[in-house]
């Protein structure tokens, strides 16, 4: 056997069949995390770092419309040579955001695509002794996921594009992220 056929086989077993309209849930508890890429000037002065997401998705199964609360905490480390004018620490931002869903019509899949983008707060802070005071400013995000059926768990992948601002730098980041729905 081809090893190509032993990943489809697999792949196969790993995603079984997608549960069916009427086993989707109009409200879902999700918690995530995955890997956070700074861009533009964050990108210069800070490592790709990580994050942790809880959210409330409220949807129906007849609609494609939805809408999701989410709480997130994206933490990054300062690259070397921002480290060596500022000192060694980190940049977080903790967000609190109100989203709008779209899910994209599949059939026979076990993937469900979805469209999402939204507004909220944003608090920057880091871990310099100076000119790093914290601030909560408002920003926006849009990206795309596709909710699986993973060993009989419903999860989701998703990659968003985020961008506030922090004393007057606009903080742009991208997380990937891979959840559970509880």
């Amino acid at each position: 056997m081809k090893c190509s056929s032993v990943v489809v086989v697999a792949l196969a077993l790993l995603i079984g069949s997608a549960p069916g309209v009427s086993a989707q849930k109009r409200v879902s508890l999700n918690i995530a995390g995955g890997l956070s890429i700074p861009q533009g000037a964050l990108g210069d002065r800070v490592y790709s770092g990580w994050h942790g997401l809880a959210t409330v998705n409220l949807s129906s199964p007849m609609q494609p419309m939805g809408v999701r609360f989410d709480v997130a905490y994206n933490r990054f480390g300062f690259d070397d040579s921002y480290a060596s004018t500022v000192g060694a620490g980190h940049l977080s931002t903790s967000s609190a955001t109100l989203n709008f869903t779209y899910r994209l019509p599949m059939y026979d899949s076990p993937l469900s695509p979805y469209l999402l983008a939204g507004l909220g707060a944003y608090r920057t802070e880091c871990s310099a002794a100076t000119g790093c005071d914290a601030a909560t400013r408002y920003g926006w995000n849009f990206g795309l996921g596709t909710k699986l059926y993973v060993l009989g768990f419903r999860s989701f992948l998703e990659a968003r594009y985020h961008l506030t601002k922090f004393h007057g730098t606009p903080v742009h980041y991208f997380p990937l992220t891979f959840g559970i729905s509880l």
